[in-house]
């Protein structure tokens, strides 16, 4: 955690020494493939066992939007949101324990998750027109479905899709080596609150998660 936070101060620190007196744009948006995460904590997914894949991350979409509102010395002030979404699968696994006569095989069931998150934030951006970094913050909401097959003798079991309060923060970088076409990153902190149980959910405990995205930028 302590490396990644260093990573993100580095972005922001590193384009303002080469900033110029043409500011940022008036608005730019990403599009970008994902590197998602996935919450892999019980009642964010259905209850299986050790043995059972789990899919902690999957390729996915995400895109942003944002505009850049106030100047203030060699920082930008901006505001947007961003959105990811993903899907995971963990294979499902037959395991025999014990040799011989006495050797029993079971099978794990297959967990499928899926999340869309939807995550305005604020940013501080540094840099120029042509190049700069950020960090930004902010609440939004991400929705969270996973659903364990049946295994032998175990049925289903499905965790409802439901949404969520999200807390997200990070930063990322973008360059421009046309006038409105260039390329950007963006590394995603998204913590999910806990949560209680309900009639059609089960209690889950509060979870984070990490997407990393690469892609195209307009402005």
């Amino acid at each position: 955690m302590r490396i990644a936070v260093l990573v993100l101060a580095l972005l922001a620190a590193g384009p303002a020494a080469a900033q110029t007196r043409e500011g940022l744009p008036r608005f730019a948006i990403d599009l970008h493939g994902a590197w998602v995460g996935l919450p892999t904590a019980e009642g964010w997914i259905p209850a299986v066992d050790a043995a059972t894949p789990v899919p902690g991350r999957a390729w996915g979409l995400s895109g942003g939007a944002n505009v850049y509102l106030l100047k203030l010395g060699v920082m930008t002030l901006g505001a947007g949101a961003h959105v990811a979404t993903g899907r995971g699968k963990g294979d499902s696994l037959t395991i025999t324990s014990g040799s011989g006569s006495t050797a029993t095989t079971r099978t794990t069931p297959a967990v499928i998750t899926q999340i869309t998150s939807l995550l305005p934030h604020l940013s501080m951006n540094f840099g120029h027109k042509l190049g700069w970094s950020y960090l930004s913050v902010g609440y939004g909401r991400t929705k969270v479905s996973s659903s364990a097959s049946a295994a032998g003798t175990t049925p289903g079991i499905v965790v409802p899709e439901a949404w969520n309060p999200a807390l997200n923060f990070g930063g990322g970088a973008k360059w421009f080596m046309k006038p409105h076409l260039g390329a950007s990153f963006d590394v995603r902190f998204t913590k999910l609150s806990s949560r209680g149980a309900t009639e059609t959910l089960p209690s889950a405990k509060r979870t984070q998660m990490i997407t990393m995205s690469v892609g195209i930028s307009i402005q």
